[in-house]
């Protein structure tokens, strides 16, 4: 690492304060000259609000600041320059009025280190690029009396939490909330546990598993539209012994919910190069889509023609099914009461 920067503003230096935090096997050193931007407990810790970074990832733990970390991030909250973002593999640079865009945010999921931030994307780089670790946009559930692992895999609303409901419903305990993560080493394939914290729609839990906000013991606010509204459902209490599993039995699910729909259409994929293409998606799509950053700076995609050979390498040798057993895969098109029928 290089020596910890300076900088210096008409003639006088500015003090850095510094931390580092893991995620998974990545680690990260954060530096910056305002304090409350890289200390700020509501995206670190927070277990109750929409944009924490535990909404995406199990743990993020601090460690020691040290050199040879993964990457480093520097933040320059500097009122004399426009905002400016620069990304390499090993640092990030972000610098300009950070503070006063960071008080501006209407959406706080999109600040730096929110959990739709660029921070979250360029995590996910680093665990691919030094760690051969890599991670579905995936919820998770573990039924223990089958060593079974079951992965549902879709992008904003496409019904991941509906069926974590259900998994509830009908016992199977929560492995991950919003991603899941695999890494192949010589046991085989290991998954990490993920979140286990859930943005939910309030309408989900009064209307369709009231059953879950009891055992839950949520305390529902009361809104006017329950069906645009979330709240955070903490799922500690109903997650598995264990932080990795290795090896399990595998289905994998790919839903798209519809309200109302009494007719569940649920079907096999058994094309093996349509699920490498399904999977190399869902894997590519927390990376390679857009941010804007604090709601104004457009960051574009952090994937690489490297990182992208290396996911699909990884894909390939998960769709194969060589180290586990794939059991099942299927798409699922129901309604939420149906959204497991005969699974």
């Amino acid at each position: 690492m290089k020596p910890e920067p300076s900088i210096s503003i008409t003639a006088q230096k500015v003090k850095l304060y510094k931390r580092a935090i893991q995620i998974i096997k990545a680690r990260f050193g954060i530096v910056s000259n305002n304090p409350e931007l890289i200390f700020n407990p509501e995206f670190f810790e927070a277990t109750d609000v929409l944009q924490s970074l535990l909404t995406n990832e199990y743990q993020i733990r601090d460690v020691a600041f040290e050199q040879n970390l993964d990457a480093y991030i520097y933040m320059c909250d500097l009122l004399s320059i426009p905002p400016s973002v620069a990304v390499t593999d090993k640092e990030m640079w972000v610098a300009g009025n950070l503070g006063e865009l960071d008080a501006k945010m209407v959406d706080r999921r999109y600040g730096l280190f929110g959990n739709m931030g660029l921070f979250f994307k360029y995590a996910l780089t680093t665990l691919e690029r030094y760690h051969d670790v890599f991670g579905f946009h995936a919820s998770a559930m573990y039924i223990p009396w089958q060593n079974e692992l079951i992965l549902i895999l879709g992008g904003p609303g496409a019904g991941k939490t509906v069926l974590l409901l259900e998994g509830l419903r009908r016992g199977y305990q929560i492995f991950a909330t919003e991603m899941t993560h695999f890494q192949f080493g010589p046991e085989g394939c290991v998954f990490f546990k993920g979140s286990l914290l859930d943005n939910v729609r309030i309408g989900n839990l009064v209307y369709d598993f009231p059953e879950a906000t009891q055992r839950l013991k949520l305390e529902l606010p009361r809104v006017e539209d329950v069906w645009g509204t979330k709240v955070v459902a903490d799922l500690h209490s109903v997650t598995t012994e264990e932080d990795i599993i290795v090896n399990p039995r595998v289905t994998l699910l790919f839903p798209r919910i519809e309200a109302g729909r009494d007719t569940a259409i649920i079907e096999d994929i058994t094309d093996e190069r349509k699920l490498i293409m399904m999977l190399f998606g869902n894997a590519t799509e927390k990376i390679a889509g857009t941010v804007l950053l604090y709601g104004s700076i457009p960051i574009g995609s952090l994937d690489t023609p490297h990182l992208m050979r290396k996911r699909l390498k990884a894909v390939e040798r998960f769709a194969a099914g060589d180290d586990f057993e794939i059991k099942r895969v299927k798409t699922i098109l129901a309604g939420t009461r149906n959204c497991m029928e005969g699974i």
